[in-house]
């Protein structure tokens, strides 16, 4: 009974295993069969990540043409002129003769981007990344513009300070500081008062504006609730050593208004004296009219 016992159980083991070992393979590999297919079927699309579509270059600089692209899988990445319909790269490879033009993808990275060296105004226009695929293609545009720094218009540095130089006592102070450059607008901009180096506080705030295109810094300066110690010259100096200045008055209007008040106060206190005289001469002239109508009356009494 025992011998059997064990061959029941041999026997019961030996064909779980060869069930799981033949069934679960093929159940696997069917399932992973079937994602596969439906891979095939549906694919996913590539699709364009966010880049720059205009950018701006200075002659002999290198440009930088970005094209990023997920969901690329196997396709190919073509880069070419909108307007030429041969290829400047297709993958990494360069099919014309221009060495200035070529692709760099890193390992594992979405980018493709296109770089040409030595940059030339004849460079400009529009450039397209294309992704190849059988029933159509991907296309992304980016506009180079190339400027040359010689047709720029010369600019001579220079700095300008204006704001309110008479200031109410408790008002705020406002000063701009404008400074341009000849051809970047300068780093940076400090403020000096009297000599020292204005600093941030709950009183005062700095705002700077930087312009490019007009190669223009402006610095704000606002200082609220003045007093007396907020008069002084106030300096503004770039990071290029471009200075001006302006010199501030604080107005205290408040205690000049204080003093008229006073003088009026002290002016109507003498008009008040000079109203409280009368009463004092009433009874003299009173007791000298009494004395002349007594004397006439006199007059008459012996004339009759």
């Amino acid at each position: 009974m025992t011998f059997d016992l064990q061959n029941l159980h041999i026997t019961v083991v030996l064909t779980v295993t060869t069930l799981v070992g033949v069934l679960l393979p093929r159940v696997i590999l069917g399932d992973l069969t079937q994602d596969h297919d439906h891979y095939i079927r549906h694919p996913l699309q590539p699709t364009f990540l966010n880049t720059p579509n205009n950018v701006t270059f200075y002659k002999g600089e290198e440009a930088v043409l970005k094209c990023a692209i997920e969901h690329k899988g196997t396709r190919t990445v073509i880069w070419r002129r909108a307007s030429d319909p041969n290829p400047i790269t297709i993958g990494a490879i360069t099919y014309i003769s221009d060495d200035r033009f070529r692709v760099v993808n890193q390992l594992h990275s979405l980018e493709w981007n296109l770089h040409i060296r030595d940059v030339k105004p004849e460079d400009s226009g529009v450039y397209e990344c294309q992704v190849s695929a059988v029933k159509r293609n991907i296309r992304q545009n980016v506009m180079l513009m190339v400027e040359d720094k010689t047709d720029l218009k010369s600019v001579k540095p220079e700095i300008t300070i204006h704001g309110t130089l008479f200031v109410e006592r408790g008002d705020t102070l406002k000063l701009v500081c404008n400074a341009t450059g000849s051809e970047y607008p300068p780093d940076a901009i400090d403020w000096f008062k009297d000599g020292d180096k204005i600093k941030i506080d709950e009183r005062v705030t700095l705002t700077n504006d930087v312009s490019y295109t007009d190669r223009t810094i402006s610095s704000l300066l606002l200082i609220k609730r003045c007093h007396m110690g907020d008069a002084g010259t106030y300096v503004c100096r770039t990071s290029d050593n471009l200075v001006t200045s302006a010199k501030v008055n604080i107005l205290n209007t408040g205690t000049n208004n204080e003093k008229r008040e006073s003088d009026d106060v002290t002016g109507s206190s003498h008009y008040r004296s000079g109203n409280n005289a009368s009463p004092r001469i009433r009874p003299v002239v009173l007791t000298t009219l009494l004395l002349t109508l007594f004397s006439l009356s006199r007059g008459c009494l012996f004339t009759t």
